[in-house]
């Protein structure tokens, strides 16, 4: 991550330098590819004003506060930035944005092990093939679990975008 902090109306301090650095370096693991922070540190009348712009892959986030107390504006701008990382990686994961790796999960954020899995029971009659694949056609499911009554087998029947059908036979042994 590459910070740099600039001071407007203000002594430049390397202990608020190296505070900002230390606050920014946190956020490392929210962030992926290259990471290029900004960060000013200003001083109007008796406001002290902390702004960071972060650039982290072409996906900017920007902060402002002000404070009567320097630390505690930085202090309240890193709240804001974190907000926003943690609603961006939430908006990554409901989309699934597959084109950028996801921030790691800690044991802490993880969900339960496996998803809720909604549960249907169905009947499944005993057909010819020639049956099934009329049964597809005159209806608008693109799947059908049947028992072959040639063989007894399950027999799973799957209508593709293009409008052939697959047969799948699992082979249950």
């Amino acid at each position: 991550m590459q910070i740099s902090v600039t001071f407007r109306q203000l002594e430049p301090s390397e202990a608020l330098k190296n505070y900002v650095t230390d606050r920014l370096n946190k956020f490392k693991r929210y962030l992926d590819g290259p990471v290029e922070a900004h960060v000013v540190l200003g001083l109007e009348k008796f406001r002290h004003l902390a702004d960071v712009t972060i650039d982290s892959n072409g996906r900017i986030i920007k902060g402002r506060e002000e404070n009567a107390d320097m630390y505690a504006a930085i202090d309240l701008v890193m709240d804001k930035i974190d907000m926003q990382l943690k609603k961006l990686r939430e908006r990554m994961r409901e989309k699934g944005d597959r084109s950028r790796p996801a921030a790691p999960v800690t044991a802490a954020e993880e969900g339960p092990a496996t998803p809720a899995v909604k549960r249907k029971r169905v009947e499944v009659p005993a057909l010819e093939l020639a049956d099934a694949v009329e049964m597809m056609q005159r209806g608008n499911d693109n799947l059908l679990v049947f028992t072959n009554v040639a063989n007894g087998a399950l027999g799973i029947l799957h209508r593709r975008q293009d409008g052939q059908f697959v047969l799948v036979e699992p082979d249950l042994s």
